[in-house]
């Protein structure tokens, strides 16, 4: 699947000590001021034993890059020039929101900090999840394993770790408390949130929306300067759901995640594989913020260094729950390395299982949070929008050329196909923003990198990039010489604006006389684009852009929708013959969208919105399998979202805003 030279900019400083082992020679060496002390100071990960394997961190040492067929023309994270400035995380607090963490464990004992930690099942400061799941464990070390010559490191090994098991007792309040509204959480400088759901729409800002004042209360933390929100994109490109014999675009959505992506405070992390493109199961949309290093599935070999699968390579390895009996890494699992059976010039490597690999937006994420944590480290005076910033800044642009790229072995049709709104199959031939216009009947199904009218460049596969630490912490401490960069003030978010209201017979929506638009009757123009509506922006400038969508009787599945603004910058804010259209949701209401590809524009002008509405007649024939409360797996299938949908009575209104910088 083809989803594609590292740059240091390590500052200069003055160097104090023989860091990593150099030799004397010091006449190409640039000066580094060394901020640490103790046994490890300014040395990189290169100290513990399974380092080798964390190609995240230093990528051109890696064990993979014997192996070809998993391993070739990727990056990493350029941690390295950051350590040897002995910038390590210090002083940084971080939280694992997940399942739960072992700060037991020998790698995460040393950061640990019990009194910012809680479990939500037993009430107490150790958050050891009591479900057995590991996903906490090993997003905690790819943070801030330490730096002790065992194991893994962290990419921030001297961070403090808190940790609690929120997947374990969801709801309200235990959100509230472990996004900073208890005693325990509310020192945190770095939240991590690897979990979400992007298959199902959600309601934004509506009665029962408790989550989005609990994620905009980040920004009173840390003193006012707001806590930093990384959220995982999830992984659902792959998932099936949108009845393709390949996965050639993403039938998720990003933008309904109610957990966090809408927000413009939270950095939405996508996944790269280590051919440095997208790993296979990465969601993407418009809400991507940045990507961070997730791998592929790592299934064959001993340390997933065999290609066994069409996306095989390896993952993130980290810590796990410790002993043999629980975690990923366990008597039985499906590699030597997991099961504790592994030995590298004779001597065993895991053989307490103490250590493993997940791959996932959830590992892509902490790799994010990490490099957050060195930036906070660098300079803890910087607001939530200074390092969210930052990492948009020093970010790499990865993968070019992937729009022309196929996953079909034969490549018969490329990532940027257009999508024929007439019969819903993706043609060979790639579309542009040009094929968005009205009355046209097919479109591209992604637009690959943008420039904006701000100069920003920007992809729903990859955000603005992958960050480079040491070009990210270069920075903050470039703002730190000059405060006058920083931005302390907040994002404006205004309300939601009207836009249009269209219906057909008596369906004319609960709200159509005070919508401050008239509502239009007409049939419901599928299988073609129409503009929606166009709205005037005053002098701003653009931080995020955001739909809301209300309907009765509308196949939302069939829809996508498109805004163009003032500079001529088009996103895709969702695509037609998504996986709404799968379960056939046809009433809603306070659905929203966001999109951050017009990041830095100008917003004064006219703003279109269009609507790409594929054909709901069609049904689609496919099935998913999928388990079932007892575990078993069942089969369901599509059906259509309405009997009649082109003759049905049916109301919509959409609604739209720019939040400004």
């Amino acid at each position: 699947m083809n989803k594609k030279s590292i740059l240091c900019l390590a500052p200069m400083f003055f160097f104090l000590a023989g860091c990593d082992g150099s030799s004397d020679d010091t006449r190409d060496t640039p000066v580094v001021l060394c901020l640490e002390i103790g046994e490890y100071a300014c040395k990189t990960g290169a100290t513990e034993p399974l380092y080798t394997f964390q190609w995240a961190l230093n990528y051109a040492d890696s064990y993979f890059k014997d192996y070809p067929d998993v391993f070739g023309g990727g990056l990493d994270l350029n941690v390295e020039p950051v350590h040897r400035q002995g910038i390590k995380g210090q002083g940084v607090r971080v939280m694992v929101v997940d399942s739960g963490v072992d700060l037991h464990h020998p790698d995460l004992a040393p950061n640990a900090d019990f009194g910012m930690s809680h479990n939500l099942v037993t009430e107490t400061s150790d958050p050891y999840p009591q479900k057995g799941s590991a996903h906490g464990t090993n997003v905690a070390g790819m943070i801030a394993a330490a730096q002790n010559g065992q194991g893994v490191m962290g990419i921030a090994p001297l961070a403090t770790l808190g940790g609690v098991n929120f997947l374990e007792s969801q709801g309200p309040a235990a959100m509230a408390a472990a996004l900073g509204g208890a005693d325990w959480s509310s020192r945190t400088d770095v939240f991590n949130a690897s979990y979400g759901q992007t298959l199902f729409p959600s309601m934004y800002e509506s009665d029962s929306d408790y989550i989005t004042p609990i994620l905009r209360a980040l920004k009173n933390l840390r003193g006012g300067k707001g806590a930093v929100f990384l959220k995982a994109a999830s992984n659902d490109f792959d998932h099936g759901r949108c009845g393709l014999a390949y996965a050639y675009y993403d039938c998720s959505n990003p933008s309904n995640d109610a957990s966090g992506s809408r927000e413009p405070n939270v950095i939405t992390a996508a996944a790269l594989n280590a051919f440095g493109q997208a790993s296979s199961y990465s969601s993407a949309g418009s809400v991507m913020w940045a990507s961070g290093m997730g791998g592929e599935y790592g299934s064959g070999g001993t340390y997933g260094e065999i290609a066994n699968r069409p996306y095989s390579g390896p993952t993130i390895f980290s810590t796990d729950l410790r002993g043999c009996s629980a975690g990923y890494s366990r008597v039985g699992a499906r590699t030597p390395f997991l099961a504790g059976q592994s030995r590298r010039n004779g001597v065993p490597d895991n053989p307490d299982c103490d250590y493993s690999y997940m791959n996932g937006t959830s590992a892509a994420t902490p790799t994010l949070a990490g490099v957050a944590a060195l930036v906070l480290s660098a300079n803890p005076d910087l607001s939530w929008r200074d390092v969210r910033d930052i990492l948009r800044l020093s970010a790499r642009k990865v993968d070019p050329g992937y729009l022309q790229a196929s996953p079909d072995p034969a490549g018969l049709i490329p990532y940027g196909a257009l999508m024929s709104l007439e019969t819903n199959q993706l043609l060979p031939e790639a579309g542009t923003k040009s094929d968005i216009h009205p009355g046209s009947t097919a479109v591209p199904i992604d637009l690959g990198w943008q420039i904006n009218g701000a100069g920003n460049e920007h992809s729903n596969w990859y955000g603005f990039g992958v960050p480079d630490a040491a070009r990210a912490v270069a920075l903050a401490q470039d703002y730190r010489r000059n405060p006058q960069l920083s931005r302390q003030e907040d994002v404006k978010i205004p309300a939601f604006q009207n836009i249009a209201a269209w219906h057909q017979g008596a369906a004319v929506g609960p709200d159509a006389e005070s919508l401050g638009v008239t509502p239009i009757e007409m049939p419901f123009p599928y299988r073609q684009v129409s503009v929606l509506g166009t709205w005037v922006a005053g002098d701003q400038q653009v931080d995020t852009v955001q739909l809301r969508l209300a309907g009765e009787n509308v196949c939302l599945g069939s829809l996508g929708l498109a805004v163009k603004s003032p500079s001529g910058t088009v996103s895709l804010l969702k695509l037609p013959n998504d996986s709404l259209r799968f379960d056939g949701w046809s009433h809603f209401s306070h659905y929203g969208l966001s999109s951050v590809s017009f990041y830095g524009e100008p917003a004064q002008g006219d703003w279109q919105v269009y609507l790409l509405a594929a054909n709901p007649d069609i049904p689609f024939d496919i099935s998913v399998v999928e388990e079932d409360e007892d575990g078993q797996e069942v089969t369901r299938y599509s059906k259509p979202c309405l009997e009649h949908p082109s003759k049905t009575d049916y109301h919509f209104q959409v609604q739209a805003r720019i939040v400004a910088q």
